[in-house]
């Protein structure tokens, strides 16, 4: 076969199709984590306002946390960040908490990421496609990435197993039911189940 004629063929190769950045859910080690769905959205299958969209339980949740601690947080010198706050680990690491804690010094109204670690995090489930590894996998390096960063506490709470797993960077990780009440800092705490009145 001829130069011309290898070239040529080469040349109808499908291109492959680049991923749109919207479409990026998180960056771990520099490489893209997409939004769970996005699959269906490049298919037009869905649209990205769909894949991300959150359960009744999951949004629920979230804003039952939000009016129990927030104003007490707030008379305790603390500032509470609510919806998918970007956050800044490194130059190749950006992460996404769903809610995020500051100490109010350590905290300003900037249009941006935030480039210092809250002192607890509060994850929900999870919205990152999955196509490499397990969410348990997923959610170890995400922890470890926040205790990395200077996150003092991560509790992240499992709808579909009805679990709680919380972390500091000195004790063992550990997972309790919806029954137990959660310490989030010293002073405020909740229990799953009173919050969303499941048995």
């Amino acid at each position: 076969m001829s130069e011309t004629a290898i070239a040529a063929k080469k040349s109808k190769k499908t291109p492959i199709k680049k991923i749109p950045d919207y479409l990026i859910y998180e960056v771990s080690g520099g490489r893209p984590i997409y939004y769970k769905g996005y699959k269906e959205v490049l298919n037009k299958t869905k649209t990205f306002e769909e894949i991300k969209m959150e359960s009744k339980l999951q949004a629920g949740l979230k804003a039952e946390i939000t009016m129990l601690i927030g104003l007490v947080l707030k008379k305790m010198g603390y500032q509470l960040a609510t919806g998918e706050l970007g956050i800044n680990i490194s130059k190749k690491d950006k992460r996404g908490a769903d809610l995020a804690i500051y100490k109010s010094e350590n905290w300003d109204w900037e249009a941006k990421f935030s480039d210092l670690p809250p002192e607890v995090i509060i994850e929900i489930d999870t919205q990152a496609e999955l196509e490499e590894m397990t969410e348990m996998e997923y959610v170890s390096q995400k922890i470890k990435d926040y205790h990395a960063f200077g996150v003092k506490k991560v509790i992240w709470i499992f709808t579909k197993s009805k679990l709680v797993f919380i972390t500091t960077p000195e004790l063992p990780w550990l997972a309790y039911d919806w029954e137990t009440e959660i310490e989030v800092v010293k002073g405020v705490s909740f229990r799953v189940n009173d919050l969303v009145k499941v048995g």
